[in-house]
């Protein structure tokens, strides 16, 4: 019964965020406004989402002047089914994800990048999903006792929300600027590409290089070309979803600002141990399952072996969650480790570069290499500086899930 009350409470309070942005019309047939970027980093997006967002509002606002007393439940019982509505757009944005994962020549990072999107909007979702299930009434003398309950559970709900919401929309911001640096690189190659097209073109007038040879280096740009397109839309898209869940209007978009870097200090301050402990102790999850045991226990009856059953099963999956939070931190902090060595390699990477290029540079000075060749090594420094800028990335979004962990929101797998 008290998660049925929870439930409802929570989709009446998701219900009331139900509104069209300010400005836009009823009927749709308002002109779409002139687009407005926002440049943000990790910090300020999470400020807006916690003040701006119409969920988190709602929520909060509704968990804060709940009245026992009122007409709410009646209200809330009959709207319970709203909730759908309120994570259509969130299935949506998964649901696109998904289809671009079917894409077997996807880029290797921007597979990451996706799969990493997919898992913090399924997050979000669940968050925004009341749990279903709960015994049956226990009577009326207590109904007061436990809507109480519930109202209490709901500001714990609203808060975990906003936490959630908030972690979504940074990776969100994050995700947008692997986009961005994916464009840089293949516009880089799109350059490359058209100074050998250049060549082809005189070689193919010459009669030194085939109509094939030069087709296909054509073909192969094009569809540079139209990937770079896709990236921009996909970059663009995902600015206005983030728009959205900042709480600006559809005439929005939230593109990263400069973002900050990992340094060793921030590193060296990580402790497996005692991060762990803190993120079972903030974990959500791990709370709910607390209040499933203190229930069962508040409804043991020695007479009744169902209620001992009932305890026992309340125990072990309250051990489970704690083993599964704990696993999910772990991998957490093991993803930071990669992502530091990563971000080792491809400093090296371009340290190595860098003194390819400084022989190249002379060579072509002295007229030992051609000026194609020269260009060469300067087009393969500037894609490992792009490379260190990746894992510099890929470091700060690892880093960022981690201290996200220890508040106590992580993602765990789902049976």
């Amino acid at each position: 019964m008290k998660r049925t009350i929870i439930g409802a409470l929570l989709s009446a309070a998701l219900l009331a965020s139900s509104v069209l942005p300010a400005g836009a019309a009823a009927d749709g047939s308002a002109p779409a406004p002139e687009l407005t970027v926002k440049e943000m980093g990790l910090p300020s997006v999470e400020r807006a989402v916690r003040e701006n967002n119409p969920t988190v509002r709602a929520l909060e606002k509704r968990a804060a002047g709940m009245d026992i007393g009122s007409d709410l439940m009646a209200e809330a019982m009959q709207q319970a089914q709203i909730i759908q509505e309120q994570v259509a757009a969130y299935q949506k944005m998964a649901g696109e994800l998904e289809a671009k994962l079917d894409d077997p020549t996807l880029d290797e990072s921007l597979r990451k990048t996706y799969e990493a999107q997919l898992q913090v909007l399924q997050s979000m979702i669940d968050s925004l999903m009341p749990s279903g299930g709960g015994g049956s009434s226990s009577g009326g003398s207590d109904q007061l006792s436990q809507l109480d309950d519930a109202v209490y559970q709901l500001r714990k709900t609203a808060g975990f929300t906003a936490d959630q919401m908030s972690f979504g929309a940074q990776s969100m911001l994050l995700g947008i600027r692997t986009l961005q640096l994916s464009e840089q690189s293949l516009t880089r190659q799109i350059a490359a590409l058209d100074r050998q097209l250049a060549v082809l073109e005189r070689m193919r007038s010459l009669g030194t290089a085939s109509q094939l040879t030069l087709d296909t280096a054509r073909n192969g740009r094009d569809q540079l070309a139209r990937a770079v397109d896709s990236l921009e839309i996909q970059a663009e898209s995902m600015a206005s979803s983030l728009a959205l869940m900042c709480g600006y209007d559809a005439g929005t978009l939230v593109m990263p600002s400069a973002l900050s870097r990992v340094y060793e200090g921030d590193l060296s301050k990580m402790s497996r141990d005692a991060d762990r402990e803190e993120s079972l102790k903030n974990s959500f999850a791990i709370w709910q399952k607390r209040i499933d045991l203190q229930t069962a226990q508040n409804q043991y009856d020695k007479s009744i072996t169902a209620t001992g059953y009932a305890v026992k099963a309340a125990e072990d999956a309250l051990a489970a969650e704690r083993e599964l939070v704990g696993a999910a931190f772990d991998n957490v902090f093991q993803t930071v480790k990669d992502a530091r060595e990563a971000l080792k390699a491809a400093e090296t990477e371009k340290q190595q570069a860098e003194l390819d290029f400084s022989t190249s540079a002379l060579q072509y000075k002295r007229g030992m290499i051609s000026q194609q060749a020269y260009l060469q090594a300067q087009d393969a420094l500037a894609e490992a500086g792009l490379e260190v800028e990746k894992a510099q990335l890929a470091l700060l979004s690892a880093y960022n899930t981690y201290e996200w962990a220890k508040r106590g929101v992580v993602s765990t797998p789902t049976a």
